[in-house]
């Protein structure tokens, strides 16, 4: 759904002990980190990384967030990512989810499009060769 160049979407979000279904979920290009409630974090039973990182929000606060894992769906797509929540977080997609639901934000038309074929995730270090003084310090010897 698209209001005046905003882009809103369905998403379904999955932790250990159930699924939420948040509608009219605004996609946030400028945003790292999809965020989330505590009560939905708490709700579904989101898996807790023992991090916390400092987020600054839109409007110039900062705040500490806890990172959580789940599982989130989008149309035909699912994939698991990262989120931050917070205490009065609002509901916001951003890149990294975009990014493992193989997703990106068309500017022109301003829909969500394909980034790549569904359920295929990319691992760019295996295409890269290294140079030989690289692989050494990595103990991976010379080729």
């Amino acid at each position: 759904m698209i209001f005046m160049g905003h882009v809103y979407v369905d998403i379904a979000v999955r932790g250990a002990a159930g699924e939420v279904l948040l509608r009219n979920v605004i996609v946030d290009t400028g945003a790292s980190y999809t965020t989330l409630s505590k009560d939905i974090v708490e709700k579904i039973g989101a898996w807790t990384i023992p991090h916390r990182v400092d987020l600054e929000l839109g409007d110039g606060r900062l705040v500490k967030a806890e990172i959580c894992a789940v599982i989130v769906s989008l149309g035909d797509r699912s994939a698991a990512t990262l989120v931050a929540c917070f205490e009065g977080a609002k509901s916001v997609v951003g890149v990294r989810t975009l990014e493992d639901l193989g997703l990106k934000v068309d500017p022109v038309s301003g829909r969500l499009e394909e980034s790549r074929p569904k359920n295929v995730a990319y691992f760019l270090y295996g295409g890269v060769k290294m140079p030989e003084y690289s692989k050494a310090k990595r103990g991976l010897g010379s080729s």
